[in-house]
């Protein structure tokens, strides 16, 4: 059985702080290589400094506050990427061990924490689908508001190294469809690094699918470019994540992480992405944390 984890904690990863200030960018590979130039410093710094665990405060909570840049695809079934701010917060009591969690987990409080099993509430931002960001191929479909999905996890851990996590979420805006996360994580721990990588597969019911991927014949029509059709709902797509985090000092990490997801079933069928985006959805980013001593109010 896995050891005792934190028993309060909030994990914010990989998702929008400001849904429509994204930057449209076209060549994914420039930003991955600026990401590392961005990171090798900070890495390289860290040679020369101690890499120890951070000591436990006398009282209060150890809370962690991450921030950077992650670039991913506009929205589902676009080819184009934009790039904003994604972050991750968390906290733990003065004896508790850092918490993992993925750069991709939703914004989640563990009401339920059993060590090897966690539940609670999460929720996460989608971006708006327009004609911004070099997406003026989309001339004639409709808009997608942005989408503030709000829903609920389970996270299992299987072994020390090893976390199932499941996410359900019901979009309150935007698409106003359902839809399901499922990753399987490896974690590793060596010295100051912890590694992670495994799949990733994305869910959604027909409303979900259907304001992403079909298509009606008067958006056939003004587009000239697709035709006419109706997705159903099941699976999206499928992936996969990795993430490398480094403890620079007993305060202060760098987490490096990069991901491929693939348009499955009807997502794949439909004409969007055929004619209009791309069946490939690619994303990386950096998330630079501190940890302190928060003694309360």
């Amino acid at each position: 059985m896995h050891s005792r984890r934190p028993r309060r904690q909030a994990i914010l990863a990989s998702q929008s702080i400001e849904p429509d200030q994204g930057v449209a960018v076209t060549h994914f590979k420039k930003f991955l290589l600026a990401s590392l130039f961005a990171a090798a410093p900070a890495v390289g710094f860290a040679a020369d400094l101690e890499t120890s665990p951070a000591p436990a405060p006398a009282g209060g909570w150890l809370v962690t506050i991450g921030l950077g840049p992650e670039a991913l695809t506009s929205f589902p079934g676009a080819k184009t990427y934009r790039v904003w701010p994604t972050g991750t917060l968390a906290w733990r009591g003065p004896n508790e061990p850092p918490p993992f969690s993925a750069p991709d987990d939703g914004f989640g409080v563990a009401l339920l924490d059993l060590g090897w099993l966690k539940a609670g509430p999460v929720g996460r931002v989608l971006p708006r689908r327009g004609l911004s960001n070099g997406n003026g191929n989309f001339y004639g479909l409709a808009n997608v508001n942005w989408t503030l999905e709000l829903g609920g996890f389970v996270e299992g851990w299987i072994s020390e190294h090893l976390r199932t996590r499941l996410e359900v979420r019901q979009g309150v805006n935007g698409h106003d469809g359902l839809d399901a996360n499922v990753s399987i994580d490896a974690i590793e721990r060596i010295g100051p690094y912890t590694l992670s990588l495994g799949p990733r597969l994305q869910l959604g019911n027909t409303r979900f699918m259907s304001a992403y991927f079909s298509v009606t014949p008067a958006e056939a029509f003004a587009n000239g470019n697709v035709y006419p059709y109706q997705a159903y709902g099941g699976v999206e797509s499928f992936g996969g994540l990795a993430a490398i985090k480094y403890d620079i000092t007993p305060s202060w990490s760098v987490t490096g992480f990069g991901g491929y997801n693939r348009l499955m079933n009807s997502a794949a069928e439909s004409p969007i992405p055929n004619r209009l985006g791309s069946l490939n959805e690619f994303a990386g980013g950096v998330i630079v944390a501190y940890s302190f001593n928060f003694g309360g109010f």
